[in-house]
């Protein structure tokens, strides 16, 4: 028996060879045999690269009105300045932002819908054999691919790194920090002259969660220097945000008055509410307004204001079957990484990996469980299962995935494959003789056991989740020994 089918091209033969010991035999009768594999690769990690963008500097004076501070008489006008910090690495604590705790999936506000489960159900299940189908064990109509596989972990907690004072560094799953921002109060007195002043110093870390639409942030603010009149100062602060969030903790902290080195921390939140706006998902920024003064003055004097990265919108989204969740969107793709060693899907990777080597691009982009139901349909029916009275020894796995916009082809223009491994050399020979493949087909439709096609569904599901991806979402897929 050749190593390879004629279907694929040369390229395959040291992977084919390499891995098949690793992939799950198929004999005549249809069954598998599993065999002892390393760990898969965690496909839902958050993206290592993170993003950065300077802190917008801004400064505003408002005049002092005579006996609004008792402490300092001659004072005329107050003005308050926030800038990048220039602070040395240790004075403002380094922050981690990690996402929300795991709890109870998010709900729904009353009278909004609850779920997309319903749509394109009863079309998910007009496959033929539907018991079957195993881009659908489970009867829902969600299909593997807006499920995570069983064995996938939860993502790792994420981390949010800042290395310059004054820089704000987000990633898609990591959340936003905001490091040694300052903010400046000056007294003037009536000839322009400063005759006082505090250094606050300004750091903040936000997370966001796949499994809800409340955004959390963490603020902290410490006076790191004071000078002539100014000994302490009151801070007050109110945090917003653009169309489709609400501010459901407006105030980190009530008014708080700190002396030098002293600090207060509070916490506020926002929630991304795509219901409110009838849409399917919000994008926004965040903004804050910082008000100091003196103990014991009318509090008439200018704000700090600023405002999160114009590259750093925090997306919410009522997309996905089940769960609602936030991300903040990169250029650092989401990666779909399939191990070809894998103890349950790794029959199919070879081929997998020599179709998008044939396509040219390791991109994909996602869709909706609706054109997914549409695609996998135009690929995977009608279909004949190899072995009928067996339940789970065949299905049709489609390639490239139903649910991604490159997915959906017309069924009769992909190679119809079968891999298998037959002492221990891997193949994957055309299924019908009367139908060979030529090789240079770009898409598959591939007869493997119910088990190998949902873990290798559930892979992608994992990602959707985690990842939060939507709609033309772009994401990359990457295949691992």
């Amino acid at each position: 028996m050749p190593v390879l089918a004629l279907s694929l091209t040369l390229s395959l033969t040291a992977v084919g060879t390499a891995n098949a010991s690793e992939a799950p035999d198929r004999d005549a009768s249809g069954s598998a045999s599993p065999a002892v594999v390393p760990a898969p690769v965690d496909p839902a990690a958050p993206a290592a690269t993170l993003q950065t963008a300077p802190f917008t500097a801004g400064e505003s004076c408002a005049s002092v009105l005579g006996g609004t501070h008792p402490a300092a008489p001659e004072a005329a006008t107050a003005c308050v300045s926030v800038k990048s910090g220039t602070t040395e690495a240790g004075t403002v604590p380094r922050t981690r932002a990690t996402s929300a705790p795991a709890g109870r999936d998010a709900v729904a506000p009353a009278g909004s819908p609850t779920t997309h489960a319903d749509e394109g159900t009863a079309g998910a299940r007009s496959l033929a054999a539907a018991a079957d189908d195993a881009d659908d064990p489970a009867g829902d109509g969600l299909g593997t691919e807006f499920e995570p596989d069983a064995d996938d972990p939860e993502p790792p907690a994420a981390t949010c790194q800042v290395t310059n004072p004054g820089t704000w560094t987000w990633s898609r799953t990591g959340g936003m920090c905001l490091n040694g921002a300052e903010v400046t109060y000056k007294l003037l007195d009536s000839r322009g002259a400063e005759i006082g002043s505090g250094l606050i110093a300004v750091n903040s870390t936000l997370s966001t969660s796949y499994k809800s639409l409340d955004v959390t942030e963490t603020i902290t603010a410490k006076v790191i220097r004071v000078t002539g009149d100014v000994q302490s100062l009151t801070l007050r602060m109110q945090v917003g945000c653009g169309t489709g969030c609400t501010p459901v903790t407006k105030q980190p902290w009530y008014a708080t008055t700190l002396g030098y080195d002293q600090e207060v921390t509070g916490k506020t939140k926002y929630r991304g509410d795509p219901f409110a706006t009838g849409k399917t998902r919000v994008s926004f920024r965040t903004n804050y307004a910082m008000y100091v003064t003196m103990p014991g003055a009318t509090p008439v004097d200018s704000s700090a204001t600023w405002s999160s990265p114009a590259g750093g919108e925090i997306r919410c989204d009522a997309e996905q079957p089940r769960l609602r969740g936030c991300v903040i969107p990169t250029n650092d793709l989401p990666v779909l990484s399939y191990s070809r060693a894998h103890e349950k899907y790794g029959i199919v990777v070879p081929i997998y990996e020599e179709i998008m080597r044939r396509r040219g691009t390791d991109i994909l982009h996602a869709v909706d469980l609706a054109q997914a139901t549409v695609n996998r349909n135009a690929t995977c029916t009608p279909f004949t299962n190899l072995y009928p009275s067996t339940r789970g020894a065949d299905s049709c796995d489609e390639f490239p995935p139903a649910s991604t916009k490159e997915g959906g082809q017309d069924g009769t223009l992909c190679a119809e494959l079968t891999p298998q491994v037959v002492n221990n050399v891997w193949s994957a020979p055309a299924t019908w003789a009367n139908r060979p493949a030529t090789g240079t087909e770009t898409c598959l439709r591939l007869h493997i056991t119910q088990r190998a096609n949902s873990s290798a569904g559930g892979v992608l599901g994992s990602l959707r989740k985690y990842q939060r991806l939507v709609t033309d979402d772009p994401f990359r897929i990457e295949f691992t020994a």
